[in-house]
């Protein structure tokens, strides 16, 4: 973990009305690595390999987290209770809202070919992926994203209101 003396941090309470909400990577797969453990679908190697090596051998974000703080995003934490568990932390921490469009929400092919019903679930609710969770103004957003070495998403908006996820279609 980084201290106030190794620099910017990123906090969970810093989240503000307007922010822009990202995530990196891809995610759902490390939930469906656990979920073949005990519902085997029928999967071709590269797949089950896959899925299996996100749960088994998560990667986490640590350069992309030093580079979001260092460039002015206060707000992140790794999705490790799952995408709307860990965001509902940000909006309590925040006292915030946030709205999500689950279409926006990144999960690879190997994830909806293995899932092809349950894919949604497991990136709005699996954890353990460890990639980031963060918010910030569409400004910061602009400059901060074309510096980081993974794919990015932008999935949603922090509101003003209780401090609750909604996921809208």
């Amino acid at each position: 973990a980084l201290g106030a003396e190794d620099g910017p941090l990123l906090t969970r309470g810093a989240a503000a009305v307007g922010d822009r909400i990202a995530v990196t990577g891809h995610i759902g797969c490390s939930a469906a690595g656990l979920r073949m453990r005990s519902q085997m679908p029928d999967l071709d190697r590269e797949t089950a390999d896959h899925l299996r090596e996100a749960h088994n051998r998560p990667v986490p974000r640590v350069a992309e987290g030093l580079v979001l703080a260092e460039r002015g995003v206060l707000c992140g934490m790794d999705v490790s209770d799952g995408l709307v568990d860990d965001l509902g932390k940000v909006c309590n921490a925040s006292g915030v809202g946030a709205v999500v469009r689950a279409d926006s929400v990144p999960a690879d092919d190997f994830l909806k070919r293995a899932f092809p019903d349950g894919w949604p679930e497991l990136s709005l609710a699996g954890g353990e992926d460890y990639e980031l969770l963060f918010t910030a103004p569409q400004a910061v957003m602009d400059e901060v994203v074309p510096l980081l070495d993974c794919t990015v998403a932008t999935i949603g908006d922090i509101v003003a209101g209780p401090s609750e996820v909604k996921v809208v279609d």
